[in-house]
């Protein structure tokens, strides 16, 4: 079930190259996406630093790929990344490490060629620490925090997306049943994504909406003008990513959402020049103990002169069934070295306040400051400092501090 193609790398680069020639992607999702991936890390992007004679030596590789898209419609994608993060104080450990690598793909199998296709997508991965007791997404509870530091977990191997993608009139419906994430197509924005974007999930989407792992899901869109379209889902409100999918969903608990998107400038910016509210409720789950709940999102993003991308996120929650009450996120990234709609290098900055759902928390402000530059193609370095006053779940400290250092590898 989706713009300007510069602060997150390039989905429309309009004149841009490719290296499997996957082309323009025009997909729903922002984030952690399996469809996001693929488009994003199939553009060429030079490096700081360049080796012609390797590139030279990687050629047959992108061009074997892409004679198996143009044969069988098949686009697959392997990418390792890892994330450390060190923190200024803590009541534990005091640092975090994980890595994550990944095989992704899509495979379309019906109506290539044309604006109606059914694809199926899938993505194999293994999470893993790298010598510390904690991954990142631990990393923030050791100094009372209560939103994660980094989106690198340790579950192990895991088939963690496997979905069918229809769509028809013209590509104006759209429907995705299946293994699938809940939490990138809804609220989301272009540098929404622990692997390329932000690695706070504060800066990622409201937290006032509940957050449950990839499982059994299902949604649809609907385009009803250039200008104006819906997203709608239901998915495992007890979903665990790593764990078998049909474990879950027969306890019948499910988190459901609409989100109306309104798209003020051309299709090809679609991803980054959009307003989007959306409405979610989500039934008790019985076993947690966690009350039904539902609550409201909203966020509008915009890009000028392919270069500036400011965004505000809001939300409000209505019972237990999120981590926040209410929270406020307003952050700008920067395009840097622009070429084609595509940025070499991104600077981000952004800012979040939330009250908890729980009375007994306190109310935390989160930000976060990175600077994502190529270092050769194909080769991404990300460093970043995060800041946050008033943990909330301590008041041990005041203010603590996590720099972090995230490295991704595509091929």
């Amino acid at each position: 079930m989706s713009g300007s193609p510069s602060v997150a790398q390039s989905t429309a680069p309009t004149g841009g190259q490719t290296l499997s020639g996957y082309g323009t992607s025009d997909n729903l999702e922002t984030g952690d996406s399996v469809t996001e991936d693929l488009a994003l890390d199939d553009q060429r992007i030079d490096g700081v630093l360049s080796f012609p004679k390797a590139e030279e030596f990687f050629a047959p590789w992108f061009a074997w790929k892409k004679r198996l898209n143009d044969k069988h419609g098949l686009k697959l994608q392997f990418s390792y990344q890892s994330s450390h993060q060190w923190l200024d104080q803590s009541l534990g450990e005091t640092n975090a490490a994980a890595a994550r690598l990944q095989l992704q793909g899509s495979w379309t199998l019906l109506g290539r060629g044309s604006k109606n296709t059914g694809t199926l997508t899938f993505r194999l991965e293994n999470r893993t620490t790298l010598g510390t007791t904690l991954p990142p997404t631990s990393l923030a509870f050791q100094y009372g925090g209560i939103v994660p530091s980094g989106g690198f977990s340790d579950f192990g191997f895991a088939l963690t997306e496997l979905a069918w993608r229809q769509s028809l009139l013209d590509g104006r419906f759209r429907f995705v049943f299946g293994k699938i994430s809940a939490l990138s197509w809804y609220n989301g924005h272009a540098l929404s994504s622990s692997l390329r974007g932000f690695q706070n999930l504060a800066m990622q989407s409201s937290l006032t909406k509940p957050s449950p792992g990839r499982g059994i899901g299902g949604g649809f869109a609907y385009e009803f003008s250039p200008q104006f379209g819906m997203v709608a889902g239901i998915h495992d409100a007890n979903a665990k990513t790593a764990d078998n999918p049909f474990d879950t969903i027969g306890e019948g608990e499910f988190y459901k959402s609409i989100e109306f998107r309104y798209w003020p400038t051309t299709r090809d910016r679609r991803r980054w020049d959009v307003v989007r509210l959306q409405f979610w409720h989500q039934d008790e789950l019985e076993a947690k103990g966690t009350p039904s709940g539902h609550g409201v999102t909203f966020l509008a993003s915009r890009l000028y002169d392919d270069k500036w991308f400011p965004f505000l996120i809001a939300g409000y929650s209505d019972g237990n069934a999120s981590l926040m009450k209410k929270d406020v996120t307003a952050g700008l990234g920067i395009a840097i070295d622009t070429q084609h709609r595509a940025a070499r290098d991104v600077f981000g900055v952004a800012v979040s306040w939330g009250e908890p759902s729980n009375p007994l928390l306190r109310e935390q402000i989160t930000s976060e400051v990175f600077y994502r530059f190529t270092l050769v193609q194909n080769v991404v370095i990300t460093p970043s400092v995060q800041w946050v006053k008033n943990p909330a779940a301590t008041a041990a400290f005041d203010e603590v501090l996590t720099a972090g250092l995230r490295l991704r590898v595509t091929f």
